[in-house]
């Protein structure tokens, strides 16, 4: 979809919004103003995802992402943008101890994800493929006096994980001084300020089990919030299924009796990466990492039960 920011009236009259909607990373962005004045800024906002899918898809040969991937050497230099990126990699790896690893490409394309996900839509994946547990990323050195990246050859990098959030946040930064705003990449948000009719910003939280349904409303503003889910990126294996939530302390996707988790934080990038470690490390050591860094968090269970971390409010 293109870019469609059509002003409109809200709250009696009184405040207008703008509004911008588009496809990109294979799900729906929009992003929304509170003050229509501001809306020549949008198209600013919808070029950075465009240019973030361009240069970090690993499903796009032309991409900075498989030219890395595909290096001949394992030294390779790389773009400020990659660098920035590659170090938020290496900090939130050493902050979930591990947890958060993209270098699980070849475990996901072992799984069945070797495809971008519309592609998969309706296949089955063979049974019994699998891959052995990734290496720490602490392999990875960066040298950005010299915008130079090393990864031992054979390794490769997938940014699934992370580069939602990541480019929700910088977006966002390119809306700075718009007043209030609202970015939504297929449920990675942040909220920015107030809303139209002067609140903080109404979000809906679904439910994994029956996406059309939700399971609570949290009023944001300044921060972000992000779910992740087994039930929506999977496909057939075998008699099963798997999914894109690769546990990387066995290669295989996560079985730990959590099917969804929703988390809140300061910024789309630490809400992305936290929810899919969360649910990955499964609802007790899950809710103790959310807890420990001082983030809200919502976990759904595979029986439909909820568990919340002592500072998750939703109406």
């Amino acid at each position: 979809m293109g870019h469609s920011a059509n002003p409109h009236q809200t709250v009696d009259g009184l405040s207008l919004e703008a509004k911008s909607s588009f496809r990109v990373f294979n799900t729906d962005v929009e992003i929304m103003l509170a003050d229509w004045r501001y809306g020549s800024l949008l198209p600013r906002a919808e070029t950075y995802f465009r240019s973030f899918e361009a240069r970090f898809s690993r499903f796009r040969a032309d991409s900075e992402l498989s030219s890395f991937n595909n290096r001949p050497q394992a030294a390779e230099a790389v773009s400020p943008e990659m660098m920035a990126l590659l170090s938020e990699c290496l900090r939130l790896h050493r902050t979930t101890e591990g947890i958060f690893n993209p270098l699980i490409i070849d475990n996901l394309e072992a799984a069945g994800y070797g495809a971008s996900f519309e592609l998969l839509d309706g296949q089955t994946a063979p049974e019994g493929a699998s891959k052995a547990a990734p290496p720490s990323l602490q392999c990875l050195d960066l040298d950005p006096e010299r915008h130079e990246a090393t990864l031992p050859l054979g390794l490769r990098l997938d940014f699934g994980g992370i580069g939602k959030g990541y480019a929700v946040d910088r977006a966002g930064s390119l809306l700075t001084g718009a007043g209030g705003f609202l970015i939504d990449a297929g449920g990675d948000i942040y909220a920015a300020g107030l809303s139209a009719d002067g609140t903080p910003w109404r979000v809906e939280v679904a439910s994994p089990l029956a996406p059309e349904e939700s399971i609570g409303v949290v009023r944001l503003s300044d921060m972000a919030i992000a779910t992740s889910w087994t039930t929506k990126r999977r496909w057939r294996v075998g008699g099963g299924w798997a999914h894109h939530l690769i546990d990387p302390r066995t290669g295989l996707p996560a079985q730990s009796g959590v099917i969804g988790v929703t988390v809140i934080a300061p910024r789309a990038v630490e809400a992305d990466v936290f929810a899919k470690c969360a649910l990955i490390l499964g609802p007790e050591v899950g809710l103790a990492f959310l807890e420990s860094e001082a983030v809200h968090g919502l976990l759904v269970l595979a029986d439909g039960s909820l568990k919340q971390t002592s500072g998750w409010h939703a109406d």
